[in-house]
């Protein structure tokens, strides 16, 4: 009987099938999302309307703004805009996310048109695929990101990580709300890209390298302050200059170099042809006005306590998770000092960005993507399990389970935008009332 339980233990632990469930789940958990909260009326508006612009533009309505309505960009948000005089559709934003959810649009596309059906490309309808493809690059970045895991430490305890990670932080609230934002597909490419350098640095086999190549051409096309993405990639693990050097001859062989760069153009030859078409040069800086404009006087309380979108504030579990790489600095586990490290370096970025609040968030929303590795000691925290005393398991499993439980209610409490100034803590407290005792 009990190698049975085992057996099948054992089994559910490492089964594909986790990720069919979690797939059909999170799209389940989207659609019913977007159908309770407001988002003051359009799904799609302010940033999401300039990512997702690129997919209607291409399919249906071209760049031209003479195609489109007028008042078409006040009522998506303004997240592009209508130059009548050039007769040309401008955004800012970068069409990565496009790309990655073109496959989803166009399936969309073809059935209507298999089918003949009038639907409007900003409708619930193109919604819908929109959503599957979340779903997907979702779980598809929790599988990477537990086959990463699974280099330093078993199965049962990057599956318990990744759980953890999913339902506890707000990378699930970037999944089911705001899922036409570059968060958790910043996410996934992260992830896939630790896993992908991890095993060629391990086997050399070169599939791994295109995989890591295609993850970091796709991070930079999403957003170009995901180059650092390459560089902590490729500091984990180091732990002295001869490993760096190792790894950097490792990567930089002419091959490598030639199908890097042959990839990398091929996925952002499309942003440069927009940019040509829309500001007249292939490669610009289109977030003009905006930059690290507190450089000498970061905002770190701003970015972690702030009632509006303070990182401890909406996802403490993070707090666990660096104490946890505080121990791995003093037991001197490898990545712990770059863990650490890469939390300082984010948190001074945001506190230094022209906007610390980042606008509407749950939480502090560039945290998202960088996930996967300043939540990495909660895998060496369920690892390191048996060496704890008694008292410190309790600790330990009440403190996840209640930060988890903190997460999932307030994202069920919160509704696109915090309902207060930035410093207003009556607000922050009402909605955490409204959360903790499930009053809405």
């Amino acid at each position: 009987m009990l190698k049975s339980i085992n057996f099948f233990k054992s089994s559910f632990i490492t089964s594909k099938w986790i990720y069919f469930f979690l797939f059909f789940l999170i799209l389940l958990l989207i659609n019913i999302r977007q159908k309770k909260i407001t988002n003051y009326d359009c799904e799609i508006c302010a940033d999401k309307a300039g990512y997702y612009m690129y997919l209607p533009a291409f399919f249906y309505l071209g760049f031209k703004a003479a195609n489109y309505p007028e008042g078409f960009d006040e009522k998506h948000g303004s997240g592009f805009k209508t130059d009548r005089i050039n007769d040309k559709i401008i955004t800012k934003y970068t069409c990565g996310l496009a790309i990655l959810l073109a496959p989803f649009y166009g399936l969309g596309f073809s059935i209507s048109k298999v089918f003949s059906l009038k639907v409007d490309p900003y409708s619930s309808y193109y919604l819908f695929f929109i959503n599957i493809g979340a779903a997907f690059y979702a779980v598809l970045g929790l599988f990477y990101l537990r086959k990463w895991l699974n280099f330093y430490v078993n199965a049962t305890n990057s599956l318990l990580a990744i759980l953890v990670i999913f339902f506890g932080t707000n990378l699930y609230y970037y999944t089911l709300d705001e899922s036409l934002m570059t968060h958790m597909y910043s996410f996934f490419l992260l992830s896939l890209g630790l896993y992908s350098f991890k095993s060629y640095c391990n086997r050399q086999n070169f599939k791994y390298y295109l995989m890591f190549a295609i993850a970091m051409s796709f991070a930079i096309a999403i957003r170009p302050i995901n180059a650092l993405f390459g560089l902590i990639i490729i500091l984990f693990d180091v732990k002295r200059f001869k490993d760096l050097i190792n790894k950097l001859v490792l990567i930089l062989t002419p091959k490598n170099l030639f199908f890097g760069i042959l990839i990398f153009t091929l996925i952002i030859l499309p942003q440069a042809l927009y940019w040509k078409f829309a500001f007249g040069k292939y490669i610009i800086w289109s977030y003009q006005g905006e930059g690290f404009s507190y450089w000498n006087n970061p905002q770190f309380l701003t970015v972690w306590f702030s009632p509006f979108s303070g990182l401890f504030i909406y996802t403490p579990i993070i707090l666990l998770a660096l104490i946890f790489s505080i121990v791995m600095i003093m037991k001197r586990i490898p990545n712990g000092i770059l863990i650490f490290g890469t939390f300082v370096v984010l948190s001074y970025m945001c506190a230094a960005w022209a906007d610390p609040f980042y606008g509407c968030s749950f939480g502090k929303r560039p945290m998202v993507e960088y996930l996967p590795v300043i939540m990495m000691p909660t895998a060496y925290m369920f690892e390191n399990f048996k060496e704890y005393t008694k008292s410190t398991k309790y600790i330990i499993i009440a403190s996840a389970i209640l930060l988890i439980y903190y997460n999932l209610a307030l994202f069920e409490a919160f509704n696109t935008c915090f309902p207060g100034h930035y410093w207003e803590w009556n607000k922050f407290l009402e909605l955490f009332k409204d959360a903790i005792l499930f009053i809405k």
